[in-house]
């Protein structure tokens, strides 16, 4: 490997940017991962969020050892390409089986989400971590590193383009044209996924190089490294601001979902009947018996797909809600009444229905799906024109202040979404349009800055932990998501939301709203708080790299 400042190619960028698009396929799940386990897999929203809690707790320290054994390891290939080439088949495997739906009891589903679940935090580490610190060791300019990092936030969107953009409406397509279960549905499409995961990893492998080397060829020990981290105020500073930056996102992210469905969408039931009887068959092609509800209007609910229905001429699958008596005989949702692991019996209520969503958006009805998506969609896309806006901003103002302003203006636009009525789709995807221009590209500057300390690091100790700093990155990530997953659901479960409630109160739906405008402002606070003690600017990064430069020149003589 060469030490010098040639300039990448074109081909080289592109392929590293595939590697975090291929990651992003995967992490876009992650982001939905609460969505996926209470509304497909049927996980209550306090069990979903304590089990993603716990495991990305395990998890984070996971990222330290990859990092500190990656920067030790050097082989034919380098020091962190190997993990990718090695990593990505068992990456995939275990990546569809996460979102895999077995027909498990409720006790077995916690169970088999808890296993799948960490063994595919735990593979994202082997493969991540190591494919981050690649970025600081693919050049040795610190505007090339830049530039990589624009190419890597832009194929980054497009991943999160994907899955946001199809998740849902392919899945809604599947049950509509097949009859599938939304959870069958689900793990088909991640299936798809995780076959491109495949190929673009294997083309960042091959079509990337590792460049830098550190000034001394001797290691420190993992002990020294992370003394020397943690001694680091430029790291610890932006280590903060990373986590609540992914804190702020993901949190308006993950919840896009269920603002869509539950507080913008109204529940439509199409038909409910009693349970006078229950039978059990084996379905054709079927090794397990299923439950055959007779109902007193006469249908007989005999399969686990979805119900469909005929509206204006379209087929139309349903969702299905059971309900049972409660102690004042009213009508309500089954879980509220005897628990999560009770069966539906004799005498329980039966409902067919639907989300509809008021009003239109240009001209067009739209579904919960496709409204999410839209707003999804738009996050990937308005961040990939913000990333190429933000590069001409960024030399006037610096990195630190270009971050700061790009939280303020978010805020304000995170804060108007309560000012919206659920009938203004425009209004609603304009806001979504500029919340995603302001503070899309911050992931773009956040990286490159990490690639800015580890050199500030080496200058200052000698010793290059490339692969420890970065495993920080990807431990701020994890750990912003971890809390933006897990917080607001168990803030609302605390409230009683129960996915498909047809008895939902006007409170949760208003609560649904203010987590999803006013909990990411969380985040923005802490980070701009933290960012205004960050000292490292262009001018030290630019003295940094002349030093790093003679620190080199000096060892080789």
């Amino acid at each position: 490997m060469s030490n010098n400042k040639e300039k990448l190619s074109i081909l080289e960028k592109c392929a590293y940017g595939l590697g975090d698009m291929a990651c992003n396929l995967f992490w876009g799940l992650i982001v939905l991962s609460a969505t996926f386990y209470t509304e497909y897999f049927g996980i209550a929203p306090a069990a979903a969020a304590t089990m993603m809690f716990i495991v990305r707790l395990f998890d984070i320290s996971f990222d330290v050892i990859i990092g500190a054994v990656s920067d030790r390891k050097k082989t034919k290939y380098g020091r962190f390409r190997p993990w990718i080439l090695y990593g990505v088949i068992p990456f995939c495997v275990i990546g569809f089986f996460a979102f895999f739906t077995p027909n498990f009891s409720e006790g077995g589903k916690i169970v088999y989400a808890y296993i799948t679940y960490l063994l595919f935090m735990l593979m994202y580490s082997v493969v991540n971590v190591p494919y981050g610190s690649l970025m600081g060791v693919i050049s040795e300019d610190p505007k090339e590193r830049t530039e990589v990092s624009a190419y890597r936030n832009v194929f980054a969107q497009i991943g999160c383009l994907v899955v946001y953009g199809t998740l849902f409406i392919s899945v809604r397509a599947l049950q509509d044209n097949y009859g599938l279960e939304g959870s069958t549905a689900f793990s088909w499409i991640v299936g798809i996924y995780a076959v491109v995961v495949l190929i673009s990893l294997l083309c960042t492998f091959f079509f990337t190089r590792e460049r830098v080397e550190p000034v001394k060829a001797e290691k420190s020990d993992l002990k020294q490294d992370i003394k020397e981290l943690l001694s680091n105020r430029s790291w610890i500073i932006l280590t903060i601001a990373g986590i609540m930056t992914l804190v702020f996102i993901f949190c308006h992210n993950g919840l896009t979902t269920y603002y869509a469905k539950y507080y913008v969408a109204d529940m439509a039931v199409h038909e409910s009947g009693i349970i006078t009887s229950i039978d059990s068959i084996i379905p054709e092609g079927k090794k397990d018996k299923v439950a055959v509800y007779n109902l007193s209007n006469g249908v007989s609910d005999t399969t686990n797909s979805a119900k469909v229905i005929y509206k204006d001429g379209n087929k139309l699958a349903t969702e299905r809600s059971f309900q049972a008596l409660n102690a004042n005989g009213e009508y309500e949702s089954i879980m509220k009444v005897r628990g999560e692991e009770t069966a539906p019996a004799v005498g329980d209520k039966v409902s067919y229905f639907t989300y509809e969503v008021s009003g239109s958006f240009l001209g067009f009805e739209l579904t919960w799906e496709i409204l999410s998506t839209i707003l999804l969609s738009i996050s990937s896309l308005i961040t990939i024109i913000g990333t190429l806006i933000i590069q001409a901003v960024v030399p006037f103002f610096g990195k630190k202040w270009t971050w700061i302003g790009c939280f303020v203006l978010a805020s304000v636009t995170s804060i108007l979404f309560l000012f919206v009525p659920k009938e203004s789709l425009g209004m609603i995807i304009i806001l979504q349009t500029l919340f995603t221009l302001f503070i899309g590209p911050a992931s773009y500057i956040m990286w490159s800055m990490y690639a800015d300390v580890a050199d500030e690091a080496e200058v200052k100790t000698g010793n290059r932990a490339t692969g420890l700093i970065f495993s920080s990155a990807t431990m701020a990530q994890k750990l912003g998501n971890t809390l933006a997953n897990s917080i607001p659901i168990w803030v609302l479960g605390g409230i009683g939301f129960i996915a498909n409630d047809l008895n939902m109160t006007g409170e949760i739906k208003d609560t649904i709203l203010s987590v999803f405008a006013l909990f990411p402002l969380i985040g923005s606070v802490i980070a701009v708080i933290a960012l205004l003690f960050y000292r490292l600017d262009e001018e030290q990064i630019a003295e940094n790299s002349k030093k790093l430069a003679e620190m080199k020149k000096n060892s080789n003589n």
